[in-house]
């Protein structure tokens, strides 16, 4: 198979999404044509120059929550941001370029793909010291016997699996930023992808989202290296003293996940 040539891979590339080019050369002539510096541009949205940068050289784009203020910003609408070229007040877009428009406006990120890098360099050796250290745990305490009944090895299977998949994606994929309709309304529903936070009275907002991230992230380390310890001692209580208590051990640990919720929810809100 013959490699792609670069027009070939330009247009395959943005053959579905936003032509990150176009957007940036537009947004760098219309700066141009306010009169504005790069930094100038980033003050008024609150972000960095560098960002700004980025996204003229085509390199990354906005947050989606971003477009309307941009195009405010620059006396544009939001359909020639993401087209890339000015429009005449007249023309009409077809059902077609409506889609379109509105697919190019999903490809978006909420979060720079930069940032998301940058935070996975910093977690991975978390990660990878925690979720050994619970695995190894969990070994240990199965192989000396005392996993006790089967519930308990349930709540310790649940635990790794909790401990490696939800504490990855709350470490690495979760956005730290939520859209501004977030902050413009009272929300108490999250979702993203297969994932769900939906908790009756709690509300989301970027006030307290990265509080609740962070004890999210604190509550999947700790759960996952202390259950297996917590689940052992558990069961040598049950064998001395005759009395079940894996069931509370079970309710302490969904507690705490509620807790590392709702408490920093609640009170950043």
């Amino acid at each position: 198979m013959e490699p792609r040539t670069e027009p070939q891979a330009h247009k395959e590339d943005n053959m579905y999404g936003l032509d990150k080019a176009a957007f940036g050369s537009f947004l760098a002539q219309l700066r141009r044509e306010k009169g504005m510096t790069q930094r100038e541009l980033a003050a008024d949205l609150y972000v960095s120059d560098k960002a700004v940068s980025k996204w003229e050289r085509g390199l990354s784009v906005p947050d989606i929550s971003l477009l309307v203020p941009l195009a405010e910003i620059l006396n544009v609408t939001v359909a020639e941001l993401l087209q890339g070229r000015r429009v005449e007040e007249e023309q009409r877009f077809t059902r077609e370029e409506t889609e379109e428009l509105i697919r190019k406006a999903l490809t978006f990120s909420a979060e720079p793909p930069e940032r998301r890098q940058a935070r996975t360099q910093k977690f991975l050796p978390l990660y990878a010291v925690y979720v050994l250290l619970g695995l190894v745990g969990t070994a240990v305490v199965c192989a000396a016997g005392l996993a006790g009944t089967e519930g308990a090895k349930a709540l310790l299977i649940m635990n790794a699996i909790f401990g490696v998949v939800y504490g990855a994606y709350t470490l690495f994929w979760m956005p730290e930023t939520l859209p501004r309709y977030y902050d413009e309304n009272r929300i108490c529903n999250f979702a993203q992808g297969g994932f769900h936070i939906h908790i009756p009275g709690v509300y989301y907002n970027n006030r307290n989202w990265l509080h609740v991230l962070k004890w999210m992230r604190v509550w999947c380390v700790v759960s996952m290296v202390l259950m297996p310890p917590c689940t052992a001692a558990a069961v040598l209580f049950e064998r001395a003293a005759g009395w079940q208590v894996w069931g509370a051990v079970l309710i302490v640990y969904i507690l705490s996940l509620f807790g590392a919720i709702v408490i920093p929810a609640k009170k950043y809100e």
